[in-house]
């Protein structure tokens, strides 16, 4: 019984609460609202081009509203007059015309009329408010505005609520809540509703006048935020400075750079030129913000720091899915290999891909009959590939289309890494949202590396910084058959200048060779057949010391693809640094004494039997060492892998120590 009657009164309470809320938030007095609605507009922006994009099957596009698919604009929040042609609305809302493929936004009144914003007049990036004229104005009766107080009283959130036409909700002033970061003003807190679109609109007093602008609704609670409207009144009109709080972290590494994103204007501007400078500063305050983390982390920036001996001492991985280097909360880098997974392309080709953070890593392997130069210059047939192999789709109501291609790129050119490579960089506009595809591709003799994101277009710049570092951290095995080697040979630039000077000779029955800075090797028919269908795969690593690493040749294995399986590797060990891990001395240890088994004595590991061997000149003072293995399926004798080992080793040579 205690139970029920603690239940009992609660519910009273609650009930009385509700009953004196509703008493005071009275509907507006319909005399207001001709006023309201015609002082209040939407803001839209016009649909992106979607013309390039095709898809697996027409779009279903009966399953979305009627309004919205005959709607050549989208509507994205709510303006009103608070003058003689001078509106307002929030500045986040007009920020979605700035940097994109949209357009400006524009007004929009309730007969479907637009206008353009001619001038910005007024602006706060901190208290999130622009202040504007329009070109051609309408000829409507302006909002009145209080200063006054009107806590505990009814109020009225007017908005282009969820975009489907001006809507009046009423509610109670709860609070004046101080702003989050240094209490410079405060927030009037409402509790009428707000909805996507409200953004931008009047909160209205009982006599229909504006007290505040309604900016953001509470992400838990009915409690929602406007920005007095005595803020937007007195703020500059002519040479403003407006500043917010900005943070960001870089996606390879646990750091985080905090600043004060500061913007200078001189207005009255024309929208065009306010968002060109808006947009111009956001871009260079991002790009002092990034060099300047890059510089408070460059100590630890690899291959600086105590934090990359781990990778400079380790041999070059051999696999054909590229990775990237990650550095931890301990200051440490370790190879970045996220799980991936192939989904076949015809003519055995395939699409491998795994996501780094939110950018997806893929090792695009090119059908047969596709020639490399074909591939290298065809920019929208690269992303039609990927689509074959990957799911990309559209939302059309209840129903996800897969799309085939995004047409030709908007932007096509060459980004050069800090190791010298050549990547082709483009952007493709993405359909119904203001986005893009960036890709990063990397030419590789069996196809590409794929650096692949989707970004907002005004991001572009910010998104593209980023990327672009993280290219500098990807290292990746050159992979094809010799046939796929010989043509990507001829692919000029797009050949890496070291793999260029390495002098790789594949002459078909005859001959292999290759002799890239640090060692050589060349070999006969008689040690293993040197085909078309041969398969070559050459390892880059990071080659030297204290922060002064590149990115080179660190190694090879080169085999038939025949079903008697064979091949010969060479691998690059560089000598660990004295604080290394155990196993890193051991492995260095078992090298300079050619310990089994790189002692020459066949052994078999699985259904392979393998011999190898030391090369260069091992002892104290050596840096750097070479291996050799041969292995073979065939199951040969134990002085026949003697034999093809020594052959091996006969044209092999080391050129550093």
């Amino acid at each position: 019984m205690q139970i029920h009657g603690r239940i009992c009164r609660l519910t009273l309470f609650s009930l009385a609460v509700w009953f004196s809320q509703s008493l005071s938030a009275a509907t507006l007095d319909a005399s207001h609202l001709p006023v309201v609605k015609g002082a209040t507009f939407e803001v839209v922006l016009a649909k992106p081009d979607n013309s390039s994009a095709r898809y697996e099957k027409p779009l279903p596009l009966e399953k979305l509203p009627f309004q919205y698919r005959n709607d050549k604009y989208n509507s994205i929040g709510t303006a009103f007059a608070i003058g003689k042609n001078r509106f307002v609305t929030a500045f986040h809302v007009v920020i979605d015309g700035i940097g994109g493929r949209s357009g400006p936004p524009l007004l929009r009144d309730a007969d479907g009329k637009v206008f353009a914003i001619d001038k910005v007049v007024g602006f706060s990036l901190a208290q999130d408010f622009v202040v504007f004229t329009v070109a051609n104005a309408p000829d409507v009766k302006p909002l009145a505005v209080d200063r006054g107080n009107h806590l505990n009283e009814a109020v009225y959130a007017v908005g282009n609520a969820l975009g489907t036409g001006v809507v009046v909700r009423d509610g109670l002033y709860t609070s004046d809540t101080p702003e989050d970061e240094n209490g410079q003003w405060k927030w009037i807190r409402f509790s009428a509703a707000a909805s996507p679109g409200n953004s931008g609109g009047p909160l209205l007093d009982k006599d229909g006048k504006v007290i505040g602008v309604v900016l953001r609704k509470s992400p838990n609670e009915n409690l929602n935020f406007a920005l007095p409207i005595s803020l937007v009144l007195d703020a500059p009109t002519k040479s403003v400075d407006s500043e917010r709080r900005a943070s960001g972290r870089a996606i390879f590494m646990d750091a985080t750079q905090d600043g004060i994103f500061r913007v200078h204007v001189d207005l009255p501007l024309t929208f065009d030129d306010f968002a060109k400078g808006y947009q111009a500063q956001a871009d260079t305050f991002f790009d002092s913000q990034w060099k300047e983390l890059l510089a408070r982390e460059d100590a630890n920036m690899f291959p600086k720091g105590d934090g990359s001996k781990k990778i400079l001492a380790a041999g070059a991985p051999l696999d054909a899915y590229p990775m990237a280097l990650r550095r931890g909360a301990n200051n440490e880098w370790t190879y970045w290999i996220p799980e991936h997974a192939k989904s076949a392309l015809p003519g055995n080709g395939f699409v491998d891909a795994g996501l780094l953070g939110k950018v997806i890593l893929l090792h695009v392997r090119k059908p047969d009959d596709l020639p490399l130069g074909k591939l290298y210059s065809d920019a929208a047939g690269l992303v039609d590939l990927i689509f074959k192999a990957s799911t990309f789709t559209r939302d059309v109501g209840d129903e996800k289309v897969r799309m085939t291609s995004l047409g030709s790129p908007i932007s096509d050119v060459v980004v050069v890494d800090r190791w010298h490579r050549r990547w082709q960089h483009r952007d493709f506009a993405f359909p119904a949202i203001d986005a893009v595809l960036e890709v990063y591709s990397l030419p590789v003799p069996d196809g590409y590396v794929v650096l692949l994101s989707k970004t907002p277009s005004r991001f572009r710049h910010a998104d593209s910084v980023q990327t672009e570092t993280l290219l500098g951290l990807i290292s990746t095995t050159y992979d094809g058959s010799f046939a796929a080697w010989k043509e990507f040979l001829q692919q000029g630039d797009w050949v890496p200048t070291e793999l260029a000077a390495a002098n790789l000779a594949i002459d078909f029955g005859k001959r292999f060779s290759i002799a890239p800075a640090g060692f050589s090797l060349t070999y006969g028919p008689d040690l293993q057949p040197i085909e078309a269908n041969g398969e070559l795969a050459v390892s880059y690593g990071y080659l030297g010391r204290d922060g002064s690493a590149t990115l080179g040749i660190a190694g090879i294995s080169a085999q038939p693809d025949m079903d008697k399986y064979t091949a010969v590797r060479i691998n690059r060990h560089p000598k660990p640094f004295p604080d290394s891990p155990r196993d890193y001395l051991s492995g260095w240890k078992d090298i300079v004494t050619r310990a089994h088994p790189g002692d020459g004595q066949p052994y078999k590991d699985s259904d392979m039997s393998w011999a190898g061997t030391t090369l260069g000149t091992p002892g104290v003072d050596a840096n750097v060492l070479y291996t050799l293995y041969y292995g073979s399926d065939a199951n040969p004798s134990d002085a026949v892998m003697k034999q093809r080992l020594a052959a091996a080793v006969k044209g092999a040579t080391v050129r550093e120590h």
